[in-house]
């Protein structure tokens, strides 16, 4: 009720609020609530590829922190059972945290677009895109979505981690691993790229996944 309480205090002095962060559908939709007029869109990354850039990340966050002075860094460290990272930062050794990380269920994220878009089942996830009409596109049409929606011109990326691990790597090694990871992302994710495909549209909405 504090959010809700905040959020009203607000609303009446903006034609346009945009919520955003890393806040699943539903707590959204369960403390913020959704008004008539409001729009829902999220940008759909592969999974593999979101598997990957995650490993990439955390291994990345430690070695620009290797003693684990920030929490989150800290926490990782913790529960790969380091006190610190090793000194042997070679190519070799940070894919080795890398997969590390891929491994550890503490770090690595199951399922991450059906969590925040539904309860972490792909039936659930589809049952708030349709409901909420939410709009869906992906990575690969962002940049075109972005102009075409928003008018606005893709920037730099300023937050890319390093390229330790790839799709290759990923999938020769862990291949059981991803599908535990992804197995119900990557029914979301094919269905709404099938769609974009077919449609040959930069975006569809929720209601085309009924």
């Amino acid at each position: 009720m504090e959010i809700l309480s905040g959020f009203a205090s607000i609303v009446d002095f903006f034609d346009f609020l945009m919520v955003q962060g890393h806040l699943t559908l539903n707590y959204i939709i369960q403390e913020a609530g959704v008004r008539f007029g409001d729009e829902i869109f999220s940008v759909l990354r592969d999974p593999v590829a979101s598997v990957v850039s995650m490993a990439n990340y955390v291994a990345s966050r430690l070695m620009a922190d290797p003693m684990g002075t920030y929490p989150d860094t800290r926490q990782w460290l913790d529960e790969l059972g380091m006190e610190c990272l090793p000194k042997d930062r070679s190519d070799a050794s940070m894919r080795a945290v890398a997969l590390a990380v891929l491994c550890d269920d503490r770090i690595a994220h199951v399922n991450p677009i059906c969590h925040y878009l539904g309860d972490g089942t792909s039936e659930s996830a589809i049952n708030n895109i349709v409901v909420n009409n939410v709009e869906l596109t992906d990575t690969l049409r962002y940049d075109r979505w972005l102009e075409a929606r928003w008018n606005v011109c893709a920037g730099s990326r300023i937050n890319q981690s390093l390229p330790i691990l790839d799709r290759d790597d990923v999938i020769a090694r862990l291949r059981d691993r991803v599908h535990y990871l992804c197995s119900e992302d990557f029914k979301i994710f094919e269905a709404v790229t099938s769609r974009l495909d077919t449609r040959n549209t930069v975006s569809i909405k929720g209601h085309d996944l009924a």
